[in-house]
């Protein structure tokens, strides 16, 4: 977050092994929004949605997609 959401969606997208983990495209989504790239970021955060099991985080998951969605 220091140096700015592109730096992070660099860094992000850096990181080998995590493409299963929902966090890992939630993370990537969030730093897409802020770039206001919203296509990119609606389909990170479904897949973020789809993958993951967590209750609580799927909830989160929809708030975030509604946002994008208005």
């Amino acid at each position: 977050m220091t140096d700015g959401p592109e730096v992070g969606l660099h860094l992000i997208d850096g990181i080998d092994g995590l493409r299963g983990y929902h966090l890992w495209h939630a993370a990537r989504a969030d730093m897409l929004r802020r770039l206001d790239r919203r296509d990119e970021a609606t389909a990170a955060y479904e897949k973020a949605h789809d993958i993951a099991t967590n209750p609580a985080d799927r909830r989160f998951l929809e708030r975030r997609l509604k946002e994008l969605d208005n």
